[in-house]
């Protein structure tokens, strides 16, 4: 059988196989414990079934892989092509606009700080439609610390543009929000950091940053989750997606990433290991590929977005998640259904491996998740509507309670900072702030705060709407009477 050591934070495989020169012990070593578990199970296989050709055939594989690795690594750091050399003076930046320098400065700054697609997008976006139609065509450095307040106070008076107001009246359509005006301050901010060493600017304007309100997201009560769940037993595939994003805290885009064969029925558990995303094209270019596992191909040749798989937003996000009974058999029921999808399309099916997919194997956008949640509320006419990140953040809250706010577990469980979820993934509920005050009631005033004849009536009216505590009064007062004579 196969040993499983761990190294720091390698994995390694070793095993024993017979070839052309003799037995021999052979290392395998893997960044995921994952991958080395998976590696592990399929070389015990192999010995257990005595398939000594394939198990040397496995070894042989592996070190041609790495072979071929180190090659391209090396191959990759001669082709890199060095910076081009920089042309003019220091006096030359200082002339430059600040559309000049964002074009220079964006692609840069994001492979530096390790931008995700989504990010880079993020900060495109935010160029594009607000700092460079004010700030594009201004030398950069005449920019100055009043001129940035004054599209700081511009951007609050700002009217939102996009689907969300189209149609609507000029009165309903609100201003920016604080946190798109706090997001452009911080690429300003970033970006004359920057300018300042290259030369563009001599000084680097002070200002202060604006103050951002944050809009609490809203989260449901496990009995509404439920109630919603049995709303929608005929749409079994968002049935699913609810489902698991609940229990198991997850983001749309993890939810969509899940990999069928990550999913261990014995251990009653699953890993999150990947995420599907939209991202532009041109994200695309500039972020390293290494940051993508994939591509995936583009339904509609013209759109200028693709959907990609990538790893989670960060490395806690990695995590190993405790399935419940109920999602298990969900999840199986799911297996199934995708299994019948392979022998229905045949060859022409496109099979990613994952567990939340198109009937065909594609992948689902995540967005659409949103959509049909959103969707599903309004037909069966709830008033207490959440967004799907809703569902994340009610899953915490209850983990939050059934643990008896040991954050820490939770945090870990769902991959995210302490800090994080005590700040934006937890809040009293209504029911605890009514218990609140009613302990508040009892415990501050008197007991003969009230009078005597509505404590009366309220006993009398307790008696009479509970028959089993009837039955217990009257025993009690018997079995007095009996003693007393």
């Amino acid at each position: 059988m196969a040993t499983h050591t761990v190294r720091g934070t390698s994995h390694s495989i070793v095993y024993w196989y017979t070839g052309p020169e003799g037995r021999k012990q052979h290392w395998e070593t893997y960044a995921l414990e994952l991958e080395a578990m998976q590696r592990k199970a399929f070389i015990d296989y192999l010995q257990k079934a005595k398939q000594e050709d394939q198990l040397y055939k496995a070894a042989l594989e592996y070190k041609l892989k790495r072979v071929d690795e180190k090659v391209t690594r090396i191959e990759a750091s001669k082709t890199v092509p060095l910076p081009a050399a920089p042309v003019g003076s220091d006096e030359d930046n200082a002339c430059k606009t600040y559309r000049e320098f964002a074009e220079k400065w964006l692609p840069y700054h994001a492979r530096k700080k390790r931008f995700s697609p989504n990010t880079y997008d993020s900060y495109t976006g935010n160029l594009r439609n607000h700092i460079l139609p004010y700030f594009g065509d201004r030398v950069m450095s005449g920019i100055t610390a009043e001129d940035i307040d004054n599209f700081m106070d511009y951007l609050s008076r700002k009217p939102c543009r996009g689907g969300k107001t189209r149609n609507a009246a000029p009165e309903n359509v609100p201003t920016l929000s604080s946190a798109v005006v706090k997001k452009c301050y911080n690429i300003l901010s970033a970006g004359f950091r920057v300018a300042k060493k290259w030369r563009y600017v001599m000084e680097i304007p002070e200002i202060t940053a604006p103050a951002e309100r944050w809009k609490k997201r809203k989260a449901w009560e496990p009995p509404q989750v439920l109630e919603f769940l049995e709303g929608i037993q005929n749409n079994k595939l968002l049935h699913l997606i609810v489902h698991i994003a609940f229990v198991c805290s997850l983001r749309a885009g993890e939810a969509a990433g899940i990999e069928a064969g990550c999913i261990d029925f014995d251990d009653r558990s699953m890993w999150i290991l990947q995420q599907v995303q939209r991202v532009s094209d041109a994200a695309l270019e500039v972020i390293p590929e290494s940051e993508i596992i994939r591509v995936f191909p583009k339904q509609n040749a013209s759109a200028q977005s693709s959907l990609i798989l990538k790893a989670p937003k960060t490395e806690g996000s990695r995590r190993k998640q405790y399935l419940t009974a109920p999602l298990l058999l969900e999840i199986r029921e799911r297996l199934g259904e995708i299994q019948r999808n392979k022998e229905f399309f045949g060859p022409e099916y496109q099979d990613y491996g994952l567990l939340i997919c198109q009937p065909d194997g594609c992948p689902l956008d995540p967005n659409i998740f949103a959509r049909w949640f959103k969707d599903e509320q309004s037909a069966q006419k709830l008033e207490d509507q959440i967004e799907f990140q809703g569902l994340r953040k009610s899953g915490q809250m209850h983990k939050v309670r059934l643990t008896k706010n040991n954050y820490q577990l939770v945090a870990e469980n769902s991959g995210q900072s302490p800090e994080v979820l005590m700040s934006n993934y937890n809040e009293a509920l209504e029911s605890e702030k009514r218990a609140l005050s009613q302990l508040v009631e009892s415990s501050f005033y008197p007991q003969s705060a009230s009078p005597p004849d509505q404590d009366a009536e309220k006993i009398l009216q307790m008696i009479r709407g509970n028959p089993a505590l009837s039955q217990q009064i009257l025993q009690v007062l018997l079995s007095n009477a009996a003693n007393i004579a």
